[in-house]
């Protein structure tokens, strides 16, 4: 069998996650004994002390803790992930890449972007169905498409013998009103036996209101959307069949979160110069259809240890999705000419394949195969320009649904090969190959703004990626790895079409994938009460990514490159105290064909400064405490060069997090403050102003805090 070469430690907590848990350690603290860690964004488990790059895992208590300050799972990965870019306290994770790369995000192996990209993967499950997150940083060839930057692998709950009741409430402590109070409720209820077991699980939350600093309410999302005043919905359920080795398991999630508000963007500040004044909030808006998220997928998957080809983990899966955004007014660009809202209808059918056959007692083969077809199509509801107009923004009438990306059905075949052998008892080596071939259809339509008409027909494209690395294990305490691997990114076909001039050529170069070199170097370090980790990446692509500016495309498409260093520590001070944090530093350019200078790429895709630093205190294994600063810095690169779209100047900021639990038996009361000081500023993707004007700068909550009550039934 493939030897674990894991020795028995906190590597578990510390070494994969800025977060630790002094409450874990009340017993004992150096010398508890936890098990290895079981990555399975590998495609099957693999010890994370045998991975070859940076990863991090947060468990399902360590989530819990962490929403108490976050308002959603964009928060919450942007605080505790290395190279993962600040949350925007919106429904987007449109300026939240991971290394300036596009992430592929998955629940349960089930991919959740799409052919179109609308950013909100990160809003497709609710927290209370979700087990564990496990955050692979860098390139992935094992995957293919769309992890350039890295893989989130969402684990649904697991299957358990219990039945827990939790209810919540959240209010802003900046304007205490009614309409600024939050709802939630969660049921969880599992059993079974050795041979069967079940979950099935409900949450529902309303968000009103969220107040900044000032105590104004904090003005609409113009673009992307927002959070305020929205109802959610999450169903969701697991049932597992136990066959001696195998098992077979049929899970279903159903997410819907749909906004109703009554207030619009205040257009009048538009007039002001661009980042003068905060966006502002105006009541009496009239609009039936509002922001919405609905994803609704069945996962089947089997696994079994034992076929004449080793080791089996296979799934079948349906996906159907639909997002829909705020409307905006493109009347002023020649190429758009429409005061309109954008929606997406998504389905996908597919199936992931991976064998692990051991090739003797220290190899073994991981390979396998992927299938995806996904029909999408972008439509626009429409809206009366003189009724907008004459009431300030407010009044939407409704005048039908015109094409905006004509249906699209693009199919993925993947097929990929990794060896894996012990060169020597401390020493492992990997690599690996990945075939892509990507195949995509349309028919004959007419763009919604310059009225031109373009011929349907298909695109295919196909492309080879490597990937090897290197661990070398120093001691029991210490690894060095190194790896090169290769990301493939898919051109976004559905943002091309939308903008096709009358002469569009399907062949020309806007729309061919980028693919993308990743170097990592790193070492992880374990020494019982002290955990610390450095890694540091390089990446480059000849393309760079397809982008739009005034409504129109920016080409053309130009080589990149982008670079960083990640630190990470943990230290259990004593029985009680725990602290430690992390810092990420990344830089991007790109090269400006016209003068023959490198130039930074924008604020969308390279994050500031990022440190996050903690502190937990946990005097008995009733109470547990946790302070949490989070620090985001200066970047004007991108102004300096001048680079368009992004490039504003973003100033740094610092905000404390507070959170508090205390369980006795069957109960647990949790408290979590964010913003603690109340501190007045403008998350990053606020500076940088999405829509190039001051509806897109949108202050930050202020005070905000959140409270808990779960019984264990």
């Amino acid at each position: 069998m493939y030897p674990n070469k894991t020795a028995n430690s906190l590597i578990l907590v510390a070494t994969l996650t800025p977060l630790t848990t002094a409450a874990l350690a009340q017993t004992e603290p150096f010398t508890i004994k936890l098990q290895p860690v079981e990555v399975t964004a590998t495609r099957q488990g693999m010890d994370a002390k045998e991975l070859a790059n940076s990863v991090t895992v947060i468990d399902r208590k360590q989530l819990e803790r962490q929403f108490q300050t976050s308002r959603n799972l964009s928060e919450v990965l942007a605080k505790n992930v290395p190279g993962m870019a600040p949350a925007s306290q919106t429904l987007t994770n449109f300026n939240q890449s991971i290394r300036g790369r596009s992430m592929l995000v998955l629940i349960d192996g089930v991919p959740q972007n799409t052919n179109r990209n609308v950013s909100r993967d990160l809003m497709n499950i609710d927290v209370a169905n979700i087990e564990r997150i496990e955050v692979l940083r860098g390139g992935s060839a094992v995957y293919g498409s769309g992890a350039a930057g890295g893989v989130v692998n969402i684990i649904t709950r697991k299957n358990e013998f219990a039945t827990t009741t939790t209810i919540g409430l959240s209010s802003s402590l900046t304007e205490l009103d009614s309409k600024g109070i939050g709802y939630r409720a969660e049921q969880y209820a599992g059993g079974g036996d050795d041979h069967f077991d079940y979950n099935v699980n409900i949450a529902w939350e309303a968000r009103n209101a969220f107040y900044d600093a000032d105590g104004d309410r904090v003005a609409p999302e113009p673009s992307q959307g927002d959070l305020s005043d929205t109802d959610s919905l999450s169903l969701s359920g697991k049932a597992r069949w136990l066959m001696n080795d195998s098992s077979l398991t049929l899970s279903a999630n159903h997410f819907d979160a749909e906004q109703d508000t009554d207030y619009a963007s205040d257009p009048s500040v538009t007039d002001l110069p661009a980042g003068s004044v905060k966006a502002q909030a105006l009541p009496g808006l009239q609009l039936d259809k509002q922001n919405r998220t609905r994803n609704s997928l069945i996962n089947l998957a089997w696994q079994t240890e034992h076929t004449a080809l080793g080791s089996l983990d296979a799934q079948v899966y349906y996906r159907d999705y639909h997002a829909r955004f705020t409307p905006f007014d493109g009347r002023a660009f020649g190429t758009w000419n429409s005061l309109a809202q954008s929606y997406l209808d998504s389905e996908s059918i597919g199936s992931r394949l991976t064998f692990n056959t051991d090739l003797g007692d220290d190899s073994q083969l991981r390979w396998g195969l992927d299938l995806n077809r996904e029909k999408s199509e972008m439509p626009v509801t429409t809206y009366d320009g003189a009724a907008y107009d004459n009431s300030n923004g407010r009044i939407f009438v409704d005048t039908g649904d015109r094409t905006f990306m004509p249906p699209i059905t693009q199919d993925n075949i993947g097929t990929f090969a990794q060896f894996e052998s012990y060169l020597q008892e401390d020493l492992r080596w990997e690599a690996g190959a990945r075939y892509e071939y990507v195949s995509a259809s349309f028919d004959d339509f007419t763009t919604l703004g310059q009225g031109n008409a373009v011929q349907g027909g298909d695109i295919s494209y196909d492309d080879v990626l490597f990937n090897t690395g290197l661990i070398y294990f120093v001691d029991d305490n210490t690894e060095l790895y190194g790896n090169f691997s290769q990301g493939f990114d898919l051109p976004d076909i559905g943002l091309r079409l939308r903008y096709a001039s009358a002469d569009f050529d399907m062949a020309g170069s806007d729309l061919e994938p980028i693919k993308t070199d990743n170097y990592e170097i790193g070492v992880r370090n374990d020494w019982g009460h002290t955990q610390t980790s450095v890694a540091a990446f390089y990446n480059e692509s000849d393309l760079g990514q397809t982008t739009i500016q005034n409504f129109s495309l920016a080409l053309p498409r130009s080589e990149e490159r982008i670079y960083g260093l990640e630190l990470t520590l943990d230290h259990q001070l004593n029985d009680n105290w725990a602290l430690g944090g992390l810092l990420a530093w990344t830089k991007g350019e790109r090269y400006d064909e016209n003068d023959g200078s490198w130039k930074a790429l924008n604020g969308y895709r390279i994050a500031p400064l990022q440190i996050h630093a903690y502190s937990e205190y946990s005097p008995s294994h009733h109470w547990f405490h946790r302070l949490q600063v989070n620090y985001s810095g200066s970047r004007d690169d991108a102004f300096e060069d001048q680079v368009g779209f992004g490039s504003n100047k973003v100033d740094a900021y610092t905000t404390v997090d507070y959170s508090a639990r205390y369980q006795m038996d069957k109960h647990s009361l949790s408290l979590g403050i964010e913003n603690l000081l109340n501190e007045d500023y403008y998350t990053v993707y606020s500076q940088l102003l999405r829509n190039g004007n001051n509806t897109s700068h949108i202050a930050a909550a202020g005070t905000t805090v959140k409270a808990s009550y779960q019984y264990q039934w």
